[in-house]
């Protein structure tokens, strides 16, 4: 017997490839109601049954569109990925990422519930968000690995930066708790790297100035193109 393997993606399955009826509603119906339940009550309250019952139908009708609540997950990603407004790109690595990065944070942080969803396959909307950051990318000249793993980094920081400020935590009040944590620690172990660095600088003092989430969120962009494409 040959092994069918794991199921094609919702993408690429052809359309009404299941006999009945006519479909009542598109998958994009469907995936508007899934993130109006996610922002109106979160991730938790998306289910079949609830999608169904938004809908006004039986939760069994649902299947003639999707297999299971993995196909909601990914109809929710990439759906949120049509908010995207993608300017013409410049040639600049830095301009250019950093026009999709800012975009990608603001989305995360209207959809929080965004960070917890690892979708089964790309959607036409992802796919435009890819080719939009290997655009970006294409002046640096990196293999297509190494673009592929950059956009992995790039995407990777904006969602935890993102997930971090839904959850009320701020670049200031995050630097300023973890220092003074570790510098209290020190006196209870040998570290003689970290005592060395704290007591060269005034690391260990909690900062009075405001730390702008918008600068620590470029900051963390840069370090990163420069990791990805050090000489661009």
């Amino acid at each position: 017997m040959t092994n069918a393997g794991p199921p094609a993606s919702l993408w690429l399955r052809g359309e009404d490839t299941k006999r009945g009826p006519r479909p009542a509603y598109t998958l994009e119906q469907l995936a508007h109601t899934c993130v109006r339940i996610a922002d109106d009550q979160g991730l938790r309250a998306v289910s079949m049954r609830g999608v169904a019952q938004e809908l006004g139908t039986a939760a069994a009708s649902l299947y003639r569109y999707v297999n299971g609540k993995d196909d909601l997950m990914a109809l929710m990603a990439d759906s949120v990925g049509a908010e995207y407004d993608y300017p013409p790109l410049t040639g600049d690595v830095r301009t250019d990422v950093l026009a999709i990065a800012v975009q990608s944070r603001a989305i995360h942080r209207r959809h929080p519930w965004l960070s917890q969803i690892q979708p089964t396959g790309l959607g036409p909307q992802s796919m435009r968000y890819l080719d939009q950051m290997v655009g970006a990318l294409s002046p640096t000249g990196l293999s297509a690995p190494a673009t592929m793993t950059g956009i992995a980094l790039l995407t990777g920081w904006v969602t935890s930066f993102a997930a971090q400020e839904s959850a009320g935590m701020s670049a200031g009040s995050s630097a300023n708790s973890g220092a003074e944590h570790i510098g209290a620690l020190l006196a209870h172990g040998d570290y003689p790297h970290l005592a060395a660095l704290y007591a060269s600088t005034d690391i260990s003092t909690p900062t009075t100035e405001s730390i702008d989430n918008n600068t620590a969120f470029e900051a963390g962009i840069d370090a990163l193109l420069f990791g990805i494409a050090p000489n661009n």
